[in-house]
């Protein structure tokens, strides 16, 4: 998929200001260089021209003061956030763990509900033997306050990471559900494979971030990688039969495909 390229505000205020330098030049020529050669070196030839054009002097005066204190304090304003973002970052791994350890909680009820859905003999009408693991709460603010100082493409990766994670759970709450008597929900082994999917899609961009947050490698927003999966899937400790990982495998080689 190709991606629009979008000038950002950032982009435009440096176009800004490099932007004036060529007028600034033409100015110094016009009114400092020109009068001196023009005058013969004359003060007071070179006094009457900038008299002359005291208006347009006291404006880009002016506009010259206004630009050099917008960016000191913008400069003030984009390390003060990154300061904060450093402060943020320092509870990331902690917050990872947490999530790392939910995922894995996570890997022995999607086992458990695919068996049962890929026995014919089983109807999934009694509930689960594996527990719903319990959502950490922790990851919330700190996945906020880096978002908000982070820079965009990380705050993108966080953003990302918390809307699958709200979608990956809630699909869990409902399989959990599923698997009772009042259920009339068939159970189709494919829909499970899925959700397994989903998980180590969660976790692969968990790990793409965990030396980041430790301050050991710059942040890579690239597109996850196949290998990046198998890696996830075998952290997850998905112990399933091969024919199970065949058919997830190809799955995610599928839906990597889709997205490309």
């Amino acid at each position: 998929m190709k991606r629009i390229f979008i000038l950002k505000t950032d982009d435009w205020i440096n176009i800004l200001n490099w932007a004036v330098w060529p007028f600034f030049v033409i100015y110094i020529i016009s009114m400092v260089v020109c009068p001196f050669i023009v005058g013969k070196g004359e003060l007071i030839y070179v006094q009457s021209v900038w008299h002359s054009w005291q208006s347009l002097n006291v404006g880009i005066l002016a506009f010259t003061s206004s630009l050099i204190a917008f960016n000191i304090s913008r400069y003030n304003a984009k390390k003060q956030s990154e300061r904060e973002f450093v402060a943020a970052r320092a509870f990331l791994p902690e917050t990872l763990s947490e999530l790392t350890s939910y995922f894995q909680q996570c890997s022995p009820l999607l086992k458990e509900a695919w068996d049962r859905a890929n026995n014919a003999k089983d109807k999934c009408k009694t509930p689960l033997k594996k527990p719903l693991p319990k959502l950490p709460c922790s990851y919330k603010k700190i996945f906020s306050r880096c978002i908000v100082f982070s820079k965009p493409d990380f705050g993108e990766h966080l953003a990302c990471i918390l809307t699958r994670l709200q979608i990956h759970h809630s699909r869990l709450q409902s399989l959990e559900n599923e698997f009772s008597e009042s259920s009339n929900i068939v159970q189709i082994p494919q829909n499970i494979v899925s959700y397994m999917y989903s998980l180590g899609e969660l976790q692969a961009l968990v790990n793409r971030i965990f030396e980041f947050s430790r301050g050991r490698e710059q942040f890579d927003g690239s597109p996850l990688k196949l290998e990046e999966f198998r890696t996830a899937y075998f952290g997850l400790g998905l112990d399933i039969p091969i024919d199970l990982f065949d058919n997830l495998f190809y799955f995610t080689q599928q839906r990597l495909v889709e997205k490309s």
